[in-house]
């Protein structure tokens, strides 16, 4: 995906509404295919870490409150292996559910995960890459207030 160019930078310097790339836990609901053999499939599976760009939706005082971004190969909808309510489509990807696409953030759809808020903290990943294309406030605080836990 295509979000400019990333500097890297310290935990505590970022705000909401960032794109970064850090290692997060996927469930693994959100698989697309759970039988894939690939080594990200087995690395979910595992409960291991597996990076992923995400935005920052809160910044705490040791941490950041993020979730991940997911694409589906090229598809504008979301695979029906998933549940649509715990993804927030953004544009091009289009209207199933609920929620209505977000504001694009480059010419690839994309959904935010909406299962669970996951926290960076600084004592473990001090420094992320960051990138120059940001999230606007109103999207952050759609996507905060939709999280399921």
């Amino acid at each position: 995906m295509d979000f400019g160019p990333s500097t890297t930078v310290a935990l505590s310097t970022l705000a909401e509404g960032d794109i970064i790339r850090a290692p997060i836990i996927i469930d693994i609901d959100d698989l697309v295919d759970p039988t894939s053999k690939t080594g990200t499939t087995k690395d979910i599976k595992k409960g291991k870490p597996v990076t992923r760009f995400c935005i920052v939706l809160k910044q705490n005082s040791t941490s950041v409150t993020v979730t991940y971004l997911a694409t589906f190969d090229k598809s504008t909808t979301l695979p029906t292996t998933l549940k649509q309510q715990y993804w927030y489509p953004i544009q091009p990807a289009t209207q199933e559910g609920a929620y209505v696409p977000l504001p694009a953030l480059n010419q690839r759809a994309q959904w935010a995960c909406l299962r669970k808020k996951q926290e960076l903290h600084l004592s473990a990943l001090p420094q992320v890459p960051k990138f120059t294309t940001t999230v606007v406030a109103d999207s952050v605080t759609k996507i905060r207030n939709a999280m399921k836990a």
